[in-house]
């Protein structure tokens, strides 16, 4: 299905019913960053997913490399679909944009679960990133290879999950522009961290790290968790990069859970 969402036509998708929870994908992906986790939600929620800006089945529209942007489809998104509030759920670049919506938009937000993210990069990550925003620029021949090089270090602690995590981010970034604006995004945290702001999420929220991780490793998690008052971090044992892949069932267990402690008696 397609929503305008601003400029775009935003690809998403639904299953199950109750009460709504709209799951964020991260950088190269698309909503099948989830599809681990769908099957468990839906049997009490209404799980809305969405390919964000420039990924999978989504236009690129006039891209301008920011969260603030990314936020504010989000929102459109939730216009379009007549969700005033909702659970939202991101995964790595989707957690970030998921707490800037809590930040700029907090009247639309129920609860949050924050899974493998950050709230600020340091600079070599930072120079990573615009790396991959200048190849895509420059057209550079190498570009494929080192995004599925990049494929392939994210899913290091589950290799058997490598085939299928370079089918989908392969066609996710079929035109590499929409990998290169999110890059932007994520670069900005270093100049723009949200560090400063996470006091002003005040809904019910779990952070989850995988123990792991070296892309958004645990320390991340603690420091979304400090600036989040009330928040409960969550760290997995054994558990890389893309947590809802490796650990599904926990996953879903968690995003229910936040919603459920949130939920009036």
């Amino acid at each position: 299905m397609r929503a305008t969402t601003n400029d775009i036509r935003t690809a998403w998708f639904e299953i199950g019913r109750g009460d709504p929870v709209i799951l964020i994908h991260g950088l190269g992906d698309d909503h099948r960053a989830w599809r681990r986790v769908v099957g468990e939600l839906a049997l009490e929620h209404r799980v809305v997913l969405y390919d964000f800006r420039g990924h999978g089945q989504t236009d690129l529209g006039g891209a301008d490399g920011t969260l603030v942007q990314l936020a504010s489809d989000l929102t459109a998104l939730m216009d379009a679909l007549e969700l005033d509030r909702t659970t939202l759920a991101g995964f790595s670049l989707g957690g970030t944009i998921a707490m800037r919506v809590a930040i700029d938009h907090p009247e639309r937000v129920t609860e949050l679960a924050l899974v493998a993210t950050s709230s600020r990069v340091g600079r070599s990550a930072a120079e990573w990133y615009r790396d991959r925003a200048r190849m895509v620029a420059e057209h550079d021949p190498g570009l494929r290879e080192t995004l599925d090089r990049d494929t392939e270090d994210v899913y290091r602690n589950r290799p058997k999950e490598i085939e299928a995590g370079m089918l989908i981010r392969r066609q996710a970034s079929a035109d590499p522009a929409g990998h290169a604006n999110a890059s932007l995004a994520m670069a900005s945290l270093r100049e723009h961290p949200l560090d400063p702001e996470l006091g002003q999420i005040r809904v019910p929220t779990i952070v989850v790290a995988g123990e792991n991780d070296q892309h958004c490793p645990p320390k991340a998690a603690e420091i979304i968790a400090a600036g989040i008052s009330g928040s409960r971090l969550e760290v997995i044992a054994d558990t890389g990069h893309p947590i809802p892949v490796e650990r599904p069932a926990e996953v879903a267990s968690l995003i229910a859970g936040v919603h459920a402690a949130a939920a009036p008696a």
